[in-house]
């Protein structure tokens, strides 16, 4: 087991770190420096890749590299809590405006910290700062708060850069985290277009989106308003696996790591398909499920890598419940994927058998992709289980995209094949890409996508409360067949009632909370003091913190 003190490294937000433990523990991702270079620039940019993928700490590297130069002021803010807004769009008439008047609050309170921090505290007038953050809190809980008199984002685009010539800084760049919230379309394009109305000579924005779910505004265009910057570090060559490597030696202790063979560490890093969080979260499942006589033995390091698959299909499945209106695409995404692992593992069988060496890990589906199964795969993409590489390949007269599939899903989905008593060392040499060439299935979107799922593809908008007419689209308003008004339910109160079972903790935890009335993901993201979290068995400090953040994300994003 491993105790209180030593569970801080396996701390899984960058945010939630201090400076210190940042910079001790953050390794250099392959690309970084050119990424940091980009959200350090003058043109916007949208940092894009799923949950635990690094975008929080190239970010927070960002920010840190800026207060060090000294020219332009860095402006955090994380709109991770937007949700808890989401209430107003189904109460009110002015909902943009509302939400618009929350964002605007978030900016101006992290403006005034930026400030503070470069050590000009009074340049965000106190009553405007006091004004936006009783807002924050407030709007939070009362989706019936009155509107707040603040600026539009033009004016407050022209107050930063007053604030900022006021300071003596040359520009504002505003680094945005958990920026465009993935289930509420709504709020997805007034944020955009609040975007466009902040963007000056002077003042700029780095925004963290997700991949797949992204809706962005009608006037708001990739490429004219902002370019994508891709977090996601993919798992080729020696540099991912050092990457990895130093991310592990930088962040485990030394009294642990000399217990933790190399071959372990290799595989989690391979198995991670790239994503720290996912690398951190195996590491500390092993050294929980360990034993004295584990040593070198594949099974509990497979263990741990097909728990880790399971959770990632429960993260899936769960989609259809936070966005209700892909539910069919959620549900032909898991045919989809058990299509693509068995089209894998042929393949790969066959390569065993004719004792070629290189396994197929990458599908290279044949374009044009049939649209919804680019829904499906941006689907996958935001839960973190495929992801589109950007390549094209021509191949006699057909051109192909190519995908890669979460490595833990190869492993437990057994697409890998190998000779007798394969070792850990041979699962990591399958994994990691070498050579682009040869390790893919070509496919075509028929052989994933079948007719009948193809069928249910379809988006979800509800029907009439009164008469059961179908919604004719996600905006109407009023029933297209009796008039009756059309009121949404409130997606909030739905996930806040969703049970703790349904986050990612052990048994032990989730009926250590059970037992002391802890029961839903309301009762924890309420307990903003961790009080009621705290009385649980086996719940200290470290693991109350950890337990809400879970619970926040699960809301959140």
């Amino acid at each position: 087991m491993i105790d209180e003190a030593a569970l801080e490294v396996f701390e899984e937000r960058a945010e939630n770190l201090s400076d210190e433990d940042f910079l001790n523990w953050t390794a250099r991702a392959p690309h970084e420096a050119q990424i940091v270079r980009q959200l350090t620039s003058s043109g916007p940019k949208l940092l894009s890749g799923p949950r635990g993928c690094g975008k929080s700490t190239l970010l927070r590297t960002a920010a840190i590299e800026l207060r060090s130069r000294g020219k332009s002021v860095p402006v955090e803010v994380n709109f991770g809590r937007s949700m808890f807004i989401e209430p107003a769009f189904t109460r009110r008439s002015d909902a943009d405006g509302f939400f618009q008047d929350w964002l605007i609050s978030k900016l101006v309170e992290g403006a005034a910290s930026a400030f503070e921090r470069a050590g000009h505290g009074a340049v965000v007038p106190t009553e405007l700062l006091e004004r936006a953050a009783d807002f924050v809190v407030q709007a939070e809980v009362d989706s019936d708060l009155p509107r707040q008199n603040l600026p539009g984002p033009v004016q407050l685009s022209k107050l930063l850069t007053q604030w900022a010539q006021t300071s003596g800084f040359t520009s504002v760049i505003l680094l945005l985290d958990d920026a465009a919230h993935a289930f509420v379309p709504e709020q997805q394009r007034i944020f955009f277009e609040v975007l466009r109305g902040l963007r000056s000579p002077s003042v700029t924005y780095k925004a963290a989106i997700y991949p797949g779910v992204t809706e962005f505004s009608p006037n708001f265009h990739i490429g004219h308003d902002a370019k994508v910057v891709r977090a996601w570090v993919p798992v080729e060559g020696s540099g991912y696996i050092e990457f990895m490597r130093s991310a592990y030696d930088r962040r485990i202790p030394d009294e642990i790591r000399p217990s933790i063979p190399h071959e372990v560490v290799d595989f989690f890093a391979v198995s991670s398909f790239g994503i720290p969080r996912a690398f951190f979260s195996m590491l500390e499942a092993y050294l929980e499920a360990r034993r004295p006589d584990t040593g070198k033995k594949p099974r509990v390091p497979l263990a741990v890598v097909n728990e880790h698959s399971d959770s990632l299909h429960v993260l899936h499945r769960s989609l259809a419940v936070k966005l209700p209106r892909y539910e069919g695409y959620v549900s032909a995404g898991n045919q989809v994927l058990r299509n693509a692992i068995k089209e894998l593992r042929d393949l790969n069988e066959k390569r065993a058998t004719n004792k070629q060496e290189d396994s197929a890990i990458d599908l290279a589906v044949r374009q044009p992709v049939d649209a919804k199964l680019s829904t499906v795969f941006g689907l996958l993409e935001y839960a973190g289980l495929v992801r589109n590489t950007n390549e094209s390949i021509s191949l006699g007269d057909y051109t192909y995209s190519k995908y890669s599939i979460h490595g833990s899903l190869l492993v437990s989905g057994g697409a890998l094949k190998f000779g007798q008593n394969p070792t850990l060392q041979d699962r990591v040499d399958a994994l990691l890409r070498g050579s682009r060439t040869g390790t893919y299935k070509r496919i075509s979107s028929t052989a994933l996508l079948d007719e009948e799922a193809a069928e249910q593809c379809h988006l979800k908008v509800g029907s009439c409360p009164s008469c059961g007419t179908p919604r004719p689209s996600e905006t109407a308003k009023f029933c297209a067949n009796c008039g009756q008004a059309l009121v949404d339910s409130s997606r909030l109160g739905e996930l806040l009632a969703t049970s703790i079972s349904d986050l990612s903790l052990t048994e032990n935890k989730k009926q250590a909370l059970l037992e002391v009335g802890v029961t839903t993901i309301e009762t924890v993201v309420r307990d903003r003091g961790l009080v009621e979290i705290s009385k649980a068995k086996g719940v200290g400090t470290v693991w109350a913190r950890r337990i809400f953040s879970l619970a926040e994300e699960y809301v959140g994003v």
